[in-house]
């Protein structure tokens, strides 16, 4: 009996089409393709000199976001989303708090533009 199932075994790994029609799945384990959708695309971006314009700290009781917003050298004011992965540096590249940023300050800052196009800050340094 064991052998029966052995060869019954070795013939759906070598000859698959032999027990399920085309285009069936049968019950194998493997992932879904879903599951191997790709990640979102997200566009890098960076800010050299800018200058922080203004700062807000998330409220959970309002629901809103830490937020700062950059003016960069051409004049263009862009918002950027500070999550719990944004690194904040000074010019000695030492970390900082986020409470150490303020306004006026100026600043060199990478981001991401998700394809919904919300800035999401990844590094924001500090420039004296």
């Amino acid at each position: 009996m064991l052998n029966v199932v052995l060869i019954l075994c070795i013939l759906g790994i070598i000859f698959p089409p032999l027990f399920y029609k085309e285009g069936d799945r049968g019950s194998c384990a493997f992932a879904e393709d879903t599951a191997l959708a790709a990640p979102i695309a997200a566009l890098t971006h960076s800010i050299w000199g800018g200058v922080i314009k203004s700062v807000s700290w998330a409220d959970p009781a309002k629901g809103t976001k830490s937020e700062i917003v950059v003016k960069d050298a051409a004049g263009k004011t862009i918002h950027i989303l500070v999550t719990s992965t944004t690194t904040f540096w000074d010019v000695d590249a030492k970390a900082l708090m986020p409470n150490k940023i303020a306004a006026k300050s100026k600043v060199n800052v990478i981001y991401l533009t998700t394809p919904e196009g919300i800035n999401i800050g990844k590094s924001i340094k500090i420039l004296k």
